[in-house]
């Protein structure tokens, strides 16, 4: 009996806490991925990465290794009967190898990660309607889910006034301050000479072109409290034309930077050394929804690294409702880097994944998958971009395809957010 007094403190805690957020707003979110694959050689699952190009934007579907989750959870705080809420927001991040089934995730390249913590005042008659906020924070950030690129980005901790009515033409107006404190990953070699950062961040919203759509602008701002050698200040300028189209929406966007704000990947303050001014990108997204039956995104862009190379792709999801929850998905992506003075380095790849799905549309999630990726890539990209062994394809040369320039894996894989 005492055991099932125990076993009932779960459910119980669980029973006062939905009664809690029933009164108070308490929400949870988040998202998942998780899965098993194998290779068409002997060895596990390798994604397919071209080496040198930033973060891990490759074309996602069928190609990617790990498992990877976002908690987070959001409660209001304060309540006003004039409609000024406080609410509070944190979220917790994991990665995890797939090596077994009890991984620690404060070992073997695993991690736990605080990716949000952060207050907002909303609703502030002050602010015409906007919201004021401190703390650490995913903050207003554009991506390309089928490459999963976050172009323009400046998360980290800040304070700022979000969404602000401008007079009565419906734009809105936000401007936030971003810090990361020396000695830590934010600065280059851990400084010790704890070289703090800043970054300035203003940006308009919804600038109305009538029935073509709307355009947001960005400006932004870093400086570093000391200088390290060969670094500067930077300062990036940035625009996105959001058009709808075909039930989705097309977003054309260009950026252009200098010294340490140089174009587009830096998403916190930082004080890198200042060698790439006049960097720029423009890339087009299009993601459609045309019929019940038909769904899909594109992508093409194009990134000039002065002094550090030139980087394209192009890719597309193409997707077929055939009922309400299966579908059958498919992806072709290429990438391509060309640092200066060097070859180029190429990866194209193609995936065909049929998808059990929780209903229509692009954005339907949960998705249960299987995949099947075939990939291909030069010589270049196989020996190192950068000059030989730093090839990092599909494991380099350790991996399950060695000296191979193509292969092939297949798998489960499944993604949920809510």
């Amino acid at each position: 009996m005492k055991v099932r007094r125990f076993a009932l403190l779960p459910i119980t805690a669980a029973a006062l806490l939905a009664a809690a957020g029933s009164a108070q707003a308490f929400e949870f979110h988040g998202y998942v991925r998780s899965g098993i694959g194998w290779s068409d050689k002997k060895g596990g699952q390798e994604c397919f990465k071209l080496p040198g190009i930033p973060g891990n934007q490759n074309f996602r579907l069928g190609n990617e290794c790990e498992t990877y989750g976002e908690a987070q959870f959001d409660h209001t705080l304060f309540d006003g009967k004039d409609g000024v809420k406080f609410d509070y927001h944190i979220m917790f991040a994991y990665v995890a190898g797939q090596e077994t089934d009890f991984e620690n995730l404060a070992q073997n390249g695993n991690q736990w990660a605080l990716r949000q913590n952060w207050i907002e005042m909303k609703n502030l008659p002050a602010l015409n309607g906007g919201s004021a906020w401190v703390g650490k924070r995913y903050y207003q950030r554009h991506d390309v889910h089928i490459n999963d690129f976050f172009y323009w980005d400046t998360s980290g901790p800040g304070a700022g006034v979000e969404k602000m009515k401008l007079g009565t033409s419906g734009m809105t107006g936000s401007f936030a301050i971003f810090r990361s404190n020396g000695n830590n990953a934010f600065s280059p070699g851990n400084d010790p000479n704890n070289n703090a950062a800043t970054r300035f961040d203003a940006r308009v919203h919804d600038i109305s072109l009538g029935g073509m759509g709307a355009i947001e602008v960005g400006l932004q701002y870093d400086t570093a409290d000391t200088k390290i050698a060969n670094s500067k200040s930077g300062t990036a300028l940035s625009a996105e034309w959001a058009l709808p189209l075909l039930g989705g929406v097309n977003k054309l966007f260009a950026t252009v930077g200098n010294g340490s704000a140089n174009a587009p990947f830096f998403a916190f303050p930082n004080n890198q050394p200042g060698n790439r001014d006049g960097s720029w990108g423009i890339q087009d997204s299009f993601q459609w929804q045309i019929s019940p039956d038909f769904s899909g995104m594109a992508v093409v862009g194009h990134w000039d690294f002065k002094n550090n190379g030139k980087w394209d792709y192009i890719g597309a999801r193409p997707v077929w409702h055939i009922t309400d929850y299966f579908k059958l998905q498919g992806e072709v992506g290429y990438n391509q880097l060309k640092p200066d003075g060097r070859p180029t380095a190429k990866l194209a790849k193609i995936t065909i994944a049929p998808t059990l799905v929780a209903g229509r549309g692009f954005w339907a999630r949960p998705e249960l998958r299987f995949f099947y990726t075939y990939a291909k890539w030069n010589s270049v990209a196989r020996d190192g971009v950068f000059g030989p062994g730093n090839g990092t394809i599909a494991g380099g040369t350790a991996g399950p395809f060695g000296s191979s320039t193509n292969g092939s894996t297949y798998g489960f894989q499944l993604e949920a957010w809510w």
